[in-house]
């Protein structure tokens, strides 16, 4: 009878098994078929460290200020950059990150005074070797000719319209001037 008994337990599990998987399969999944459906990242997710692209320039703005460099814990950070010609900010040419030794304390992004760093949403970046290091500008190489050249005229406008501006101020001050050296004038001449 332990032999018939044995395979009544059996049967009973398997169709308690059975009935579970049953039950389960009509629930809402717990787990994310990945990478077949992408999860959605929070607000407060904190991704990698990444420069923000400001839309009013399509590019980003870092001046090379170096306070992330300097405040950096983890000095995994380094920053190239200086004076670009005909451009009254300075400009970076290196943003570099090693994400090997980043902490993602986000020290760098609350010291930044252009607001250009930013945690990014990537959530699925790995890294294969010690040497995890990330250019930020690899994405703003591209378009950093075209910036540079419409920053120049945008300058160059502004440069015209201050100087238009100051003279016209100095003619209407020269002209207040001589109109205030003539209403003299009859009144030193009525009073000889």
């Amino acid at each position: 009878m332990s032999y018939v008994g044995a395979i009544l337990g059996g049967f009973r599990s398997l169709l308690t098994g059975m009935g579970i998987t049953l039950r389960e399969s009509f629930r809402k999944p717990v787990t994310l078929t990945y990478p077949h459906k992408k999860p959605e990242i929070s607000e407060a997710y904190r991704g990698t460290v990444d420069l923000v692209n400001f839309e009013e320039t399509g590019t980003h703005d870092c001046i090379a200020c170096m306070q992330c460099v300097k405040i950096c814990p983890s000095d995994c950070i380094t920053i190239e950059g200086g004076k670009v010609e005909g451009i009254k900010k300075m400009r970076a040419s290196v943003v570099e990150m090693d994400f090997a030794l980043c902490s993602l304390c986000g020290l760098c992004i609350d010291t930044c005074p252009t607001e250009t760093l930013k945690y990014s949403k990537i959530y699925d970046d790995v890294g294969y070797q010690r040497n995890w290091t990330y250019d930020l500008l690899e994405p703003f190489r591209a378009g950093e000719d075209a910036f540079l050249t419409k920053q120049r005229e945008i300058e160059r406008i502004a440069a015209e319209e201050k100087a238009a501006k100051k003279a016209a101020v100095a003619a209407a001050k020269a002209a207040k001037e001589a109109a205030d050296s003539a209403g003299d004038a009859p009144e030193k001449e009525a009073g000889a």
